[in-house]
């Protein structure tokens, strides 16, 4: 596809974002490793290890809840969790920030580093755009998390749960579906909100070719869960030090493949935009 390659010609000149990018994740994922491996595994632990019965659950789910009102380690726990997701929704607009900066032709930059001075530059229309992304997001769980709760709550009682099991499941793929076009919206509106080409026009490019923004993302999502699922099994195969080097350098993939579909959406932008 030709977004795609022309996209990829962007990624190869940002590959000093893409570092950044990787070790910002790597970092994030570290953090995430080492909560799951002190906190959550120990409260699994305690789940009976016999054929669990009825009463076994009731007793653990009776545990868990006061454990959670008066253990101070779990209250340590869930501020420092809160914290660094508090710390993650402050950097994700600025690294934004200095990618999108980098589409900027280099005639046209200020002068620096493009990604630092990016945050510099448009850290105030990129976070503006991500809270609205944010409450565009999340506007929908307050019909559909009440919703899933009670289908949840369903799943606990032994009798048919492929019924529950699909409707949650479809619940969720909508919500994804929707995600993803709240975000294809607003990125094309910050293209055009920040390379002065007008908000209204670019919504209407994402609009009417909507389908190879789909495509876009499709092929490049596809190719890196591919990765995933390769990287993933090679691991479980080969263990050792090969495993060890895949888990550790998959983040820079990810990373790469995430520029890779911001600068795919930038080239169906622009050449749509020019057409227009």
């Amino acid at each position: 596809m030709t977004y795609v390659r022309n996209g990829w010609g962007l990624v190869r000149s940002q590959f000093p974002s893409v570092i950044i990018l990787f070790l910002y994740q790597l970092l994030w994922g570290l953090f995430l490793y080492r909560l799951v491996s002190s906190a959550v595994t120990a409260v699994l632990s305690r789940y009976p290890e016999s054929p669990p019965n009825q009463l076994n659950r009731i007793l653990y789910l009776i545990e868990g809840q006061f454990e959670l009102k008066h253990n101070p380690a779990i209250h340590q726990y869930f501020w420092l969790l809160l914290g660094m997701v508090v710390l993650r929704l402050l950097l994700t607009p600025l690294l934004q920030a200095g990618i999108l900066y980098s589409l900027v032709p280099a005639d046209a930059r200020a002068s620096g580093f493009p990604l630092f001075r990016g945050m510099k530059e448009f850290w105030k229309p990129v976070t503006l755009f991500f809270l609205l992304e944010l409450a565009l997001l999340a506007l929908p769980g307050f019909w559909l998390v009440p919703e899933l709760y009670a289908l949840a709550l369903r799943l606990i009682p032994a009798g048919d749960r492929l019924v529950p099991i699909l409707i949650i499941c479809g619940v969720i793929l909508g919500w994804a579906a929707y995600g993803w076009l709240m975000r294809q919206l607003l990125l094309f509106a910050q293209f055009g909100y920040l390379f002065k080409t007008g908000v209204w026009g670019s919504l209407m490019v994402s609009l009417k070719y909507l389908l190879p923004g789909i495509a876009i993302s499709l092929i490049l999502g596809a190719s890196g869960a591919a990765l995933f699922l390769l990287f993933g099994t090679v691991s479980w195969i080969w263990t050792g030090l090969l495993a060890l080097i895949l888990q550790q350098s998959y983040p820079f993939f990810r990373s790469l493949f995430q520029i890779w579909t911001l600068t795919s959406q930038y080239q169906l932008w622009h050449t749509k935009t020019q057409k227009s």
